[in-house]
This record gives structure tokens, C-alpha cells and sequence, in this order.
């Protein structure tokens, strides 16, 4: 079969799940050389009606009646689901439980409309044909009755059961999680039938819920048998023969510092004090390039996850773990290959010079953040090394810097502190509360910003294939709605033209305020996401352009592309007939990994959700002092001091009728007038916690 037909097979398939050219791409396993041919390819087939692309770039069969409405379909709990059009200008639909012709919450449909839109009315459509099924997979628990099997979705706007025949069950128990993938008939009487393709394991299995989330976002648990063959092959010591031609920095002092946990280990630091009061930062990254080349086995996996994803009891590693936490992680007294960023920095934080280097290290001392925190806090007798002390203070001096040359070009510093979730040997939360973020946490973040910048600027210049780190500028349509919420809470920005540092001004202002963290966080939801990009472009919240990912090579598959630029540049190997071809290909691996990434921050997410309402679930009926961190139609979100945020539903506060009026961003009481704004303190009650749901619902204690 050619690839032209190999392509209308899988595109026409029942089971296709309407993927992207990249996604395509990835499935056919199609070398990254050969993408611009296989997406001519799919060009010319779309000209010549045998597919459909959507505006959001998913690859469809093409549909006989194409002047009906397309759209993706909103499930709802209820049964019935409603319809979002493609096209902006038309208006949504509501589609009753049985004009749904077996369609699921996430599907791009073709939809007849039966009923048109009134102004009291919303219009009515029922489903003609399913163009692509987002949810391939679908995670839920399982339950035998009589001689069938039934899936209940844990989705709640997949408001259905699936029949599992007994054959197609995978021999799963009452209680177990799964994962099923429906059938493309509906049963006489609507009935949804399904496959079990894969079981988690029981409901009390230690962990089960989180490899759950981990499977419903579609990340791997198991490396390919190519990628754990070929890490087999690699040795577990670095060779001599890797060491020639490059840079022995055997001898110079280096240390690694990161987590108590940590295992994979990128990045070490060595630092020398100049003469003229300058300091030589070596920036040493781990080889990862060495030893994951592209096309090869390891190089493919990695480059479908994307990054490392981390779930508190697990890491999903981008690379398997003989190069993660072995041959590539710069270990204590270990012998590693490493790319090293030397960089003279003035007093003031400019880099006056710098240069790129293949080297080697053994980094002499692997310290731990809270450690050096405490000894940079006056603690002298954490440490008796004195070359390390005076190591120590240098960066704590360079970090000074570099942290002021920032601020003084507009650089946000959020401060919004991260959670920390603790779990015990059963997998069951034993603790929650806020990250400590110390001077050594931030002298590392400081030293990997500027060996970015640093790289990133370099490959610029030399207009050489690059991915950089682009943060666009918010839109203007948030950036309207925040000021509205800051004028309601007696702030404004300064400036009318807003740059980074209107924002940055804004959070010194605020800063030791009640309100600080509930602007914070509202002002990081006004921007854009950061994103990967072959084009260089502006990094809004560094305030910088030209901006990369280098420094985390093995958690990273941005990271990794960059090293075998810089390992090809520092060789002299960067022609340019090979820069123009490769350029091509950078876009899409961008693309891809951006999605990576925001599928492993929203698995994070939901894992932090659940063992938050886990673990709230404990104390129903104690109080706690919050604030509140947003107000809706429906009620009054608030976060306690450990950051658990959970609802005041406005049906639980019987006090009072209350209204949210959004133009002054403030609650109503209707008869006692009582207002309610973003930052009030409250006390509250907990009164109901739904884990499955992640649901934990406060009340005002009088």
C-alpha cells in the first residue's frame, strides 16, 4: 500500500481519533527528515476532497453533506450534550440524550439542526456522523453483572454506562480500574458496548488513582522494548574514548545542588571570583546528545512524551531510567560528559564573555537546597569545607546580581508559592502545605536563566535551526478583564502602554498585602502560556527575547534538540544547506512538545485536586481560616493557608440572598448588603468533600 492509502485507512477507520499532520506523522512513524513530503502529501489529498482539516488542524474524513454544521460536542451528566460550532459566528446548540446517534462528550461532529434558536430558545440539532473521537480511551471502573461486564466512566460528562462482553474484558474484577475503548455500533436500545484494553489494577491498589490520571492523558508507563533494548546496550560508565577532544574539568571545583529526592541530576555549577570583582560562572549540563541520538529508538519515545511528568509518588521520565538517574545524571564523584557555558559576569550582571565547550566533570559535593539555605542564613556549622563556603558566598553574590539586572529590565517574579504534598508508605496524604523556596532555590533558577539567555542569544545571532522559549504578550481582552478586577480592588496599573514591568510594579506594590497571592495568581492567569517555537520571539515574563531550554536535557526533549545544535556548532558542523532543511522540521517537534507539556501540567493538576480532596475529606466539620480567591454566579471559591481551595455555594449560605455583580467584582447580600471582595479574610467551615469528583465545599461559619 502506498502512504496515500495507508493514510485514508487509518483516517476513515471507525476507531480514529482525528489527529493532527504531527500526530500522523508520529503514528506512521515517519522520519523527521521525510515531514515535509508526508505533509505535502496530506496537502494534496485535502485539495482533492478525500479529507477534511478543522480549524483547530485535526486531519477528518471528508463528509458528504459539508454545509451542515461541524463543531465539537460538551457532554453533561444529565445525558444530553451540546454542541460548539467551529465557526464562531454560529450559535451553539443543545442536543437531547437520544438525537446524540451514540456521539461522546469530545467529539468533532456533523449535526443537523432540527429546531432553530429563538431569542428565550436555544436551537436544536441531532448528530448525523462522528468526524473524530477525541477520547480514544476511556477511564473508568469496572463491574461484573450475571455473565457482561460494565464500565462506568469516571467523566462525569460521559453520563453513561458501557456493556463490556464477557470476552472482551481482559479478565478484570468488580472494583478494577480500566481503561476501554468504545465500539463504533450502539446497542437496539442505544446501549453503549465497549473493550477493556488495558486494567490499572484494583481500586485499593496503592497509587491506582494516579496511574489512572497518568493513563488518561495517554502517558506511557512502559518504554518500548526498542528504547530498553537500545538503553541495554549503552554502557554504565562513561568510555575513555568519549573523553577525547574534549575539556577536562576534572579538577575544578563543582557542585550539584537540588532536591532532598532528587535523582536525575542536569545541571552542576562551578564559580571562580576575578581580579576586577567579576565572577566566571561554568554552567555544566548533562551529554544527554551523547548518547541519544536522533532516530534511534530512545530518541523517538522521547520525543512522543515529550518531557519528564511528575506525579508526587512517581516520575513518568522522558528517557529510561540507565540514562536518567544513571549514565547521564551528574552523580557524586561520578565521572559524566557534559556541555559546560562559561560565562565572565560584571558586578553589575552583564555577560562580558563566553564561551561553549564539550567537557567532562565529577562534580565533589551533591548538596541539598534547604541545607545551603540555611548555611547562606548564617548557619556556618552545616558545611566545614571551606572552599565550598567561599564557593557558596560567591554565588550568593552572583545571584544578587543577576536577580537586580532582571528586575531592572522588568522580569515578573510571581511569588506564588507551590504545594507540597506529602504521602505516606500507602500511598495516602500525611501532610500539605506551601513549598519553601530559599536563597539556594533561587541562586540555581538565576544561573540557569542566564546560561538560557546566554545560548539562546548565541544561535540567534549565528541565524542557525533553533527552538527557543516564547511567552507572547498577554491579549488584550484579558489584560481589560484583570484591570477591571484591579480597579474594583483599588489598584491600576501605571502605565498605559503595559510592558513587564507595569506587572512587576504591580506585585511590589502588593507585596506582604492579604491580597498578595490572589493578585498574583490572577495576574498569571490574565497571560499567555509559554510555549516552544522554531521562531525567535519575546519572552514576556522574563522580559527578554531570544530565550531557550538548554539547561534540563534530560527531562526535556526541547532541551535535547538544542544540545546537538550546540554539540554540532562547538564542532564546526552547522552548514547551511543542513540549516535550511532542519529548520523545517523544528516548528512541528515545537508544536508537539508545547502539547506535551500542557497535558503533563493538567496530569499535576488533577493528581494535586485529588489528594487535596483526599485528604481534606479528613477534617469535615473543622473550621479554618481562608481567604477569597474567586467569585462566580454561583458562589465564593477561598484557599486556606495550607493553598486547599474549595466553594462557598451562595444554596449554603442561607443568611442572605447573594448576588456576584461582575462589573464591580464584588458578592452582595441582598438585604443586609453585606459586600464580599477578592482577598477577605474569612472563617470557615468544611462541610463537604466529593473525591471522586474533586469537590470540597466550604461554608461561612457565623
Amino acid at each position: 500500500m502506498t502512504i496515500r492509502e495507508d493514510l485514508l485507512e487509518r483516517i476513515q477507520s471507525p476507531s480514529y481519533p482525528g489527529n493532527t499532520k504531527e500526530e500522523l506523522a508520529l503514528y506512521f512513524d515517519i522520519d523527521i527528515r521525510d515531514y515535509r513530503i508526508f505533509f505535502r502529501t496530506l496537502l494534496d489529498m485535502e485539495r482533492e476532497g478525500l479529507i477534511y482539516v478543522s480549524k483547530k488542524g485535526r486531519i477528518l474524513p471528508k463528509s458528504k453533506q459539508m454545509t451542515n454544521p461541524i463543531g465539537r460536542l460538551v457532554g453533561n451528566a444529565k445525558g444530553f450534550a451540546f454542541f460548539v460550532p467551529e465557526d464562531k459566528e454560529q450559535e451553539d446548540l443543545f442536543i437531547p440524550p437520544d438525537s446524540l446517534n451514540g456521539a461522546i462528550h469530545g467529539d468533532t461532529v456533523e449535526v443537523l439542526i432540527t429546531k432553530k434558536s429563538r431569542r428565550d430558545q436555544r436551537g436544536e440539532a441531532k448528530v448525523l456522523k462522528i468526524l473524530s473521537r477525541e477520547q480514544d480511551r476511556i477511564l473508568g471502573t469496572f463491574r461484573r453483572k450475571k455473565k457482561a461486564g460494565y464500565v462506568q466512566p469516571d467523566d462525569d460528562k460521559l453520563s453513561f454506562e458501557v456493556q463490556i462482553p464477557k470476552d472482551k474484558t481482559l479478565g478484570a474484577a468488580s472494583g478494577d480500574r480500566v481503561i476501554l475503548r468504545l465500539s463504533k455500533k450502539l446497542g437496539p436500545g442505544g446501549e453503549y458496548f465497549g473493550e477493556v484494553v488495558e486494567v490499572l489494577g484494583g481500586a485499593d491498589d496503592i497509587g491506582i488513582e494516579i496511574t489512572a490520571i497518568a493513563r488518561k492523558f495517554n502517558m506511557p508507563l512502559k518504554f518500548s522494548k526498542g528504547a530498553l533494548n537500545q538503553a541495554q546496550e549503552l554502557p554504565d560508565e562513561v568510555r575513555p574514548e568519549e573523553l577525547e577532544g574534549r575539556i577536562d574539568y576534572t579538577n575544578l571545583f563543582t557542585v550539584t545542588i537540588d532536591g532532598a529526592d532528587a535523582k536525575d541530576f542536569d545541571d552542576a555549577i562551578s564559580i571562580e571570583g576575578l581580579e576586577d570583582g567579576s565572577y566566571r560562572l561554568y554552567v555544566h549540563i548533562a551529554d544527554v546528545a551523547q548518547y541519544v541520538t536522533k532516530g534511534t529508538p530512545i530518541d523517538k519515545e522521547a520525543l512522543t512524551r515529550g518531557n519528564s511528568v511528575y506525579l508526587l509518588d512517581r516520575v513518568i521520565p522522558m528517557l529510561p531510567e540507565k540514562l536518567s538517574n544513571g549514565l547521564c545524571s551528574l552523580r557524586l564523584q561520578e565521572l559524566r560528559l557534559t556541555h559546560t557555558v562559561v560565562m565572565d559576569i560584571s558586578n553589575k550582571g552583564k555577560v562580558l564573555d563566553y564561551r561553549f565547550e564539550e567537557s567532562y566533570i565529577k562534580s565533589d559535593y551533591r548538596l541539598i537546597y534547604d541545607e545551603v539555605t540555611e548555611f547562606l542564613e548564617g548557619n556556618e556549622s552545616i558545611y566545614g569545607d571551606e572552599l565550598l563556603k567561599r564557593s557558596l558566598r560567591l554565588m550568593e553574590g552572583l545571584q544578587a546580581v543577576l536577580k537586580e539586572k532582571r528586575q531592572e529590565r522588568g522580569a515578573i517574579d510571581f511569588n506564588i508559592p507551590e504545594t507540597v504534598i506529602q504521602l505516606d508508605e500507602q500511598g495516602e496524604v500525611s501532610w500539605i502545605g506551601k513549598a519553601r523556596s530559599g536563597i539556594a532555590n533561587k541562586l540555581i533558577e538565576e544561573f540557569m536563566l542566564i546560561t538560557n539567555e546566554t545560548v539562546g542569544a548565541h544561535f540567534t545571532h549565528l541565524a542557525q535551526p533553533f527552538l527557543y522559549r516564547i511567552h507572547e504578550e498577554p491579549f488584550p481582552e484579558k489584560v481589560a478583564e484583570f484591570e477591571k478586577i484591579l480597579w474594583n480592588l483599588g489598584y491600576k496599573f501605571k502605565g498605559k502602554n503595559l510592558h513587564s514591568k507595569d506587572y512587576q510594579l504591580l506585585l511590589q506594590e502588593v507585596k506582604g498585602k492579604q491580597e498578595e497571592g490572589v493578585i498574583a495568581t490572577l495576574l498569571l492567569r490574565s497571560m499567555t502560556k509559554a510555549s516552544y517555537s522554531a521562531d525567535a520571539s519575546i519572552h514576556f515574563g522574563l522580559a527578554t527575547e531570544n530565550y531557550s531550554h538548554f539547561t534540563a536535557p534530560i527531562r526535556r526533549y526541547a532541551d535535547l534538540v538544542i544540545h546537538r545544535v550546540f554539540k554540532e556548532a562547538v564542532r564546526g558542523k552547522m552548514p547551511i544547506q543542513r540549516s535550511e532543511k532542519y529548520i523545517q522540521k523544528l516548528e512541528e517537534i515545537a508544536q508537539h512538545i508545547s502539547q506535551t507539556e500542557r497535558n503533563a501540567e493538567e496530569a499535576e493538576r488533577e493528581v494535586e485536586s485529588l489528594k487535596k480532596a483526599e485528604y481534606m475529606e479528613r477534617f469535615i466539620g473543622e473550621e479554618f481560616d481562608a481567604i477569597v480567591s474567586s467569585l462566580t454566579s454561583f458562589g465564593i471559591f477561598v484557599q486556606l493557608e495550607n493553598t486547599v481551595e474549595g466553594l462557598i455555594p451562595f444554596r449554603e449560605m442561607t443568611d442572605d440572598y447573594y448576588d456576584f455583580v461582575q462589573e464591580k467584582y464584588y458578592v452582595i447580600g441582598e438585604r443586609s448588603r453585606r459586600i464580599i471582595r477578592l482577598g477577605d479574610a474569612l472563617r470557615v467551615r468544611l462541610t463537604h468533600v466529593n473525591v471522586a469528583k474533586r469537590e470540597i465545599d466550604f461554608e461561612i461559619v457565623k
